[in-house]
């Protein structure tokens, strides 16, 4: 869920990297991979790489450069909500570990899980990283939207990736539509559920939501 929500012409980021490993995250984080810490990594991305195509920039790396691949998740979290984790890869040399993959959001650094279960076919060109979410709170509306989520996933890995880009057709689309629709409407609700007179606004403008898009988001809500 390391994504924009969008309502327009409004942009939400709900998930993004923690500044601090935080008692929660490392609990959740456990129950992912048992046998790994969570810990910090620096991105310094390598000339010409790609956001999102993580272990083809660490192959590449590689090639010229000293060291291996390890892969796990790229922890990001919605704090007290949910934590986003998609598999990604970094480099290891000499017991330091680096990010060849520049951020989508301009981030200087990861949560990284190692997790020695995960692995990458570069022979399939269907393959990609997985992703999954893991509930930081028991509101039932976090549970569903996990869920609707996971169903999102489990349709679109059925069809190839073209330009960058995945065309789903039939009742896959119209699934995805009503999929999308009921997702934007669980998000707008524990935005507020969520929220008190300190929460800042997920727009990024750092004002208080209150003050901001929260009579924007209720609007919505009663439109969905």
């Amino acid at each position: 869920m390391c994504q924009h929500l969008q309502m327009q012409p409004l942009s939400f980021t709900l998930t993004r990297s923690p500044d601090r490993l935080t008692p929660a995250v490392q609990a959740a984080c456990l129950r992912i991979s048992a046998s790994t810490d969570p810990f910090f990594v620096e991105r310094s991305p390598m000339p010409g790489a790609l956001i999102n195509k993580c272990t083809f920039n660490v192959k590449q790396f590689l090639e010229a450069n000293p060291g291996e691949m390890v892969l796990g998740w790229e922890v990001c979290a919605w704090e007290g909500v949910l934590l986003d984790c998609i598999g990604h890869a970094v480099v290891k040399h000499d017991d330091r570990y680096r990010c060849v993959t520049p951020s989508r959001y301009a981030d200087a650094k990861l949560l990284f899980l190692p997790d020695s279960s995960l692995t990458f076919d570069f022979a399939d060109p269907m393959a990609r990283m997985p992703a999954i979410q893991v509930a930081l709170s028991t509101r039932p509306e976090v549970r569903r939207l996990i869920e609707v989520e996971d169903t999102e996933r489990r349709i679109k890995i059925a069809y190839p990736v073209a330009s960058g880009q995945i065309v789903v057709q039939g009742e896959d689309a119209v699934r995805l539509q009503h999929l999308a629709r009921e997702k934007q409407r669980l998000m707008l609700k524990v935005i507020l559920a969520t929220s008190d007179h300190r929460t800042a606004c997920p727009c990024g403008s750092g004002k208080k939501l209150r003050k901001c898009h929260r009579t924007d988001i209720e609007r919505t809500l009663q439109l969905l």
